[in-house]
């Protein structure tokens, strides 16, 4: 059960705080680095350092963002009580204010909405009381009305997790992904997107044509890293883009995360993941060379990772946060950096790959052959022409 909590909570996380902002600030980075690991996952102290400086702050003299940062600060160290606390206090000062501010209102509803899963998760994921986590629906459905194009439309992508968690649909012969609760998409959409070869393109067609980036963004800036379920969302949307090798890789981390104990919250799933087919990463080219640079990816930014929590660390004894100190990383630098990708193919789509290996073929079943005859042709003409003379 802990396990299963613990992916949870990593599946539906989608916070707001000071480090959202500030990774959103400088642009995310590629999808393939989401996948491989390499972007910040702070250790407890980074969150305990933080709520301790805010709680030691009077009421009178918090910001707005200060209960954001607290909250998701508590609920990162798995304290969703305390985090709902902070946004009660959140709501309080909201209503003071002599004019309504949509900004801190959509934050609001946003990390509630977060918070309220963590609690029900936390409480034993019981699906006989779904209080908690209906209730972060309606709270993630009203932030995104509030404010459709935050979070890069992340929050689209949490709700259909949470909706997919209520429903949990039943599996046919495919693996169920979130994207089976979007009431867009048709029975033959979800079947194509399901079972067919690459690039069928039918996220977008549906209105999700950010899939792979709202996807991406729930493992970057939640807390989705060791989630089975979401990762296989991210394959499927990157398949259904027609992005073969790089959504093999998003397979080959679903693959690690099982290997390591992880699961899919689907109990069918989780219990026979292999008896079910699952379309991404199908018909990829350089398969062998995708696999071997993930696991040299993965290895680089596991220890980029160790070393950037170990500089933090070190400062943090001396009692230094990037919080109160604008300058804290200024003296980071990076030990080493990500293997060189094995020629052009992660750019290459299924269709692509596709369209080359025809050309290859009408040149080996066609085009050689008729050469090679124009050739003998013309070699017995001159052969015949010399004995002639």
């Amino acid at each position: 059960m802990l396990a299963l909590a613990c992916f949870v909570t990593a599946a539906l996380a989608c916070y707001w705080d000071r480090d959202t902002l500030r990774a959103e600030a400088t642009g995310l980075e590629s999808v393939i680095e989401t996948i491989t690991g390499r972007f910040d996952r702070f250790p407890p102290l980074y969150y305990e350092m933080r709520l301790d400086r805010i709680s030691a702050i009077a009421d009178e003299d918090l910001a707005l963002s200060d209960y954001d940062d607290a909250g998701v600060a508590a609920d990162r160290l798995g304290r969703s009580d305390e985090a709902i606390a902070w946004m009660d206090r959140k709501r309080s000062a909201l209503d003071e204010l002599a004019e309504a501010d949509v900004e801190h209102e959509y934050r609001y509803l946003a990390n509630l909405g977060t918070f309220y899963v963590h609690r029900w998760i936390g409480g034993g994921a019981d699906r006989d009381d779904l209080a908690d986590l209906e209730r972060s629906r309606d709270l993630i459905a009203a932030a995104i009305e509030l404010n459709p194009d935050a979070h890069f439309g992340r929050e689209r992508y949490q709700l259909l997790a949470i909706d997919w968690l209520i429903e949990l649909p039943e599996p046919d012969a495919s693996v169920p992904t979130i994207f089976d609760s979007a009431e867009t998409l048709s029975e033959s959409d979800s079947g194509e997107l399901r079972m067919r070869f690459a690039g069928q393109d039918v996220l977008n067609r549906n209105g999700f044509g950010d899939a792979a980036e709202g996807v991406g963004g729930l493992i970057r800036l939640g807390a989705a890293w060791s989630s089975v379920d979401i990762h296989q969302a991210l394959a499927l949307a990157l398949h259904d883009r027609g992005l073969g090798p790089v959504s093999l890789l998003a397979k080959l981390r679903v693959e690690e995360l099982r290997e390591n104990g992880e699961v899919s919250f689907h109990p069918a799933i989780a219990a026979e993941l292999n008896g079910y087919y699952f379309a991404a990463g199908h018909g990829v080219y350089y398969e062998e060379d995708v696999a071997a640079w993930f696991s040299e990816a993965r290895d680089e930014a596991d220890g980029w990772q160790m070393a950037r929590n170990a500089y933090f660390m070190k400062r943090a004894a001396l009692g230094r946060h990037p919080d109160t100190e604008p300058e804290f990383w200024e003296d980071w630098v990076s030990p080493s950096e990500p293997p060189e990708m094995p020629g052009n193919f992660l750019g290459m789509t299924w269709g692509q790959a596709v369209a080359l290996n025809a050309v290859m073929a009408l040149l080996g079943y066609v085009v050689l052959p008729i050469v090679s005859i124009v050739g003998f042709i013309r070699w017995l003409r001159r052969r015949l022409r010399a004995r002639a003379a």
